[in-house]
């Protein structure tokens, strides 16, 4: 799917900018419910994030304003059953004023590209049901749900 209004680009070194970027507008890329502004990486992590050989982030950048329409992240990660390396998609987000135009589609078609580059053929995401627009968006663009039976744990170290 290519876009007459927007242009994919995948984030690398000289980008760190853009994570500040994301951070402040925090609130229109979501569901709303987090409305505070989330602190950037510092220097050094922003640097270490944009230069990750196994960190895929990408913005859709609106062609007619030049600011970030949405965004997708996730990394490689290797497993020890099925296949060595797939891609955990770990978030999307679609600017407030760019939702309904097909940005989300275009994101997970660049971060699949960008998977088939680094010669990875499967993936997964983890969502919560009631993420409405996040379990349409990935079903319509082919995935396929698990069985239901599987539950998400957050992990401090």
């Amino acid at each position: 799917m290519v876009s007459d209004q927007y242009r994919m680009h995948r984030l690398r070194s000289g980008d760190e900018w853009v994570l500040g970027t994301l951070a402040k507008g925090n609130a229109r890329f979501g569901d709303g419910s987090e409305a505070e502004w989330q602190a950037p990486l510092g220097s050094d992590e922003a640097s270490q994030f944009v230069s990750d050989p196994h960190t895929v982030c990408i913005v859709a950048i609106d062609m007619a304003t030049n600011h970030i329409a949405g965004f997708i992240y996730g990394g490689v990660l290797s497993r020890r059953h099925t296949r060595l390396h797939h891609m955990c998609l770990y978030e999307v987000g679609v600017d407030l004023d760019h939702r309904q135009t097909g940005v989300g589609m275009l994101l997970m078609q660049a971060f699949a590209g960008e998977a088939r580059k680094l010669g990875i053929d499967r993936g997964f995401v983890i969502t919560n049901e009631a993420n409405h627009a996040a379990v349409a968006l990935y079903e319509s663009y082919g995935a396929l749900r698990g069985d239901g039976n599987d539950r998400l744990f957050g992990l401090s170290f």
